[in-house]
């Protein structure tokens, strides 16, 4: 019930088999560009600045798009902190190189830096590609490719 009444209406994506909504999102961090600050509104009941796509209200099977606000300090520092855990976790640490979004409609994407999202038509899945070996299959909507 708390779901449904909430803006996001994750309720529609959690029953995606009835609705038809795409179980798929894809969250982006960083500062939406000025030129296409009217596609998204600002949902900060959890506390940090999030940017949801208006897409996602007209057309749940798109899969939802989101922007995490962070400046360019922030997203420095990350990537400082994960490229050190990874080398220390990790012989062969891999790099996210392209993400394959499979649903009925395309993603609504603004212009972002980060590794290629292609889209095919079909059922709904996610793949993460990071290399061209071997594939994993966690789920019947999720498979990582290293």
């Amino acid at each position: 019930m708390e779901a449904r009444a909430n803006p996001l209406r994750l309720d529609r994506r959690a029953d995606w088999t009835t609705t038809g909504a795409s179980p798929i999102g894809l969250a982006f961090r960083g500062q939406i560009e000025p030129a296409h600050s009217d596609e998204f509104w600002l949902y900060d009941a959890l506390g940090p600045r999030i940017w949801i796509h208006r897409d996602n209200e007209r057309f749940p099977e798109h899969p939802m798009v989101f922007v995490l606000e962070a400046g360019k300090e922030q997203i420095e520092q990350r990537r400082r902190r994960v490229s050190m855990s990874e080398t220390v976790a990790h012989h062969h640490p891999g790099e996210l190189r392209e993400v394959r979004v499979r649903g009925p409609s395309a993603p609504s994407l603004t212009p972002f830096a980060g590794p290629s999202i292609v889209y095919e038509r079909g059922s709904h899945a996610l793949e993460l590609v990071v290399g061209k070996n071997s594939a994993l299959s966690v789920s019947d909507g999720l498979i990582i490719r290293y």
